[in-house]
């Protein structure tokens, strides 16, 4: 029998796992929740199966919830499913974030629940692409034993691959993660940047930015970063870039990259001016 599973912040990552596990055939997405009618009626589209919910009440029980929301969101919402009492013995509870280990879930265990986190490593921006090329993805994991049987499973048949994960290993690999991803579209925008005050038309620095990162790299994501972008910074996860910035404290040099990056990055994000002033404080 097929294990139902729930979504709870169906983005663009809720969205791929969603297509992803029901091709297995060994899942069936049940219901969606996201903050408006609209985005989760766009997330049932787009994987082919579930049903909108427009309150978390809504939700019918289930084998497996993913929550998938920007990080701020993930504690509250497992202290209201406790609540709400939705959850049962034995059901398993994850979250996708890169930073917070499966402690934030510790709530639901009251309840039976089983808890744990699981983070793909990728960068996930256009999930029509991103479901072609999610083979081979890392997937850092933690949490109770229970939920990884349970997981390990799906992760391996949409050809995921396992990462263990120390929990206090979880910010400094999450930091790494924002570097080597994040950043980099970032570092691609001040090079092109830099080609074209030099005399370069667009064109021109596009292709000689391509090939100068190319030679360092396998491969780099095509030069639109405003898109392609991912990462705390764009989903404004405030605590996140507060605990990054806290954590690299003991680390002047990278604290200092980290900070004038991030001011970087806040230029290619189209936030409004007010949350955009909140987050460039945050790197003064």
């Amino acid at each position: 029998m097929k294990l139902k599973l729930n979504i709870i912040g169906c983005g663009r990552l809720g969205k791929v796992l969603g297509a992803l596990l029901i091709k297995t055939q060994r899942v069936c997405i049940q219901d969606i929740f996201n903050l408006t009618r609209s985005s989760s009626k766009k997330a049932v589209d787009f994987i082919g199966q579930g049903r909108v919910c427009e309150t978390l009440g809504q939700l019918r029980a289930a084998d497996i919830y993913l929550i998938a929301t920007p990080d701020d969101f993930i504690e509250p919402i497992a202290h209201q499913l406790t609540l709400q009492r939705q959850l049962k013995q034995g059901d398993v509870i994850f979250h996708c974030s890169g930073l917070l280990t499966s402690d934030v879930l510790n709530s639901v265990t009251c309840l039976g629940g089983y808890i744990a986190s699981l983070h793909p490593l990728y960068s996930f921006s256009h999930p029509r692409i991103d479901i072609k090329n999610f083979k081979g993805t890392y997937c850092a994991f933690e949490g109770n034993k229970e939920a990884l049987d349970r997981l390990f499973p799906l992760i391996k048949a949409i050809e995921g691959r396992l990462l263990k994960i120390e929990k206090k290993a979880k910010p400094f690999y999450h930091i790494a993660s924002v570097f080597g991803a994040n950043y980099l579209l970032t570092l691609a925008a001040m090079a092109k940047d830099c080609y074209l005050k030099s005399g370069f038309d667009e064109e021109w620095s596009i292709k000689l930015t391509q090939q100068l990162m190319s030679q360092t790299l396998a491969k780099i994501h095509p030069l639109k970063s405003n898109n392609a972008l991912t990462g705390p910074l764009e989903r404004a996860d405030i605590n996140t870039l507060k605990k990054h910035l806290a954590v690299l404290n003991e680390f002047p040099e990278l604290k200092n990259s980290y900070k004038a990056l991030g001011k970087a990055t806040l230029r290619l994000i189209d936030h409004k001016e007010t949350l955009k002033t909140t987050l460039t404080a945050l790197f003064d």
